[in-house]
């Protein structure tokens, strides 16, 4: 026995019962509807997953650039003991 999504789908000939085929076409538009909310979903969550990463980064180069910093620093001072 066929759904009434797949109902729906099909061509109708003679006398089709219209709340059938609303009730499909409210569904196969249900089914679409959920579809391009999960892509939606997708990207959200892909953006939070950059949006965290570049983060991490960031914090990683401001370390890495205190470091370089400070051993510039002792570099100069080293250079200023020498005899």
């Amino acid at each position: 026995m066929s759904t009434m999504r797949e109902r729906s789908k099909q061509e109708w000939t003679g006398n089709p019962n219209r709340d059938d085929i609303n009730a499909g076409s409210l569904q196969r538009i249900a089914d679409a509807t959920e579809k391009m909310a999960q892509r939606y979903d997708d990207l959200l969550s892909s953006r939070e997953y950059y949006k965290a990463r570049c983060a991490d980064l960031e914090r990683r180069n401001n370390s890495l650039l205190r470091r370089l910093a400070a051993l510039r620093g002792v570099i100069t001072r080293l250079k200023r003991t020498r005899p």
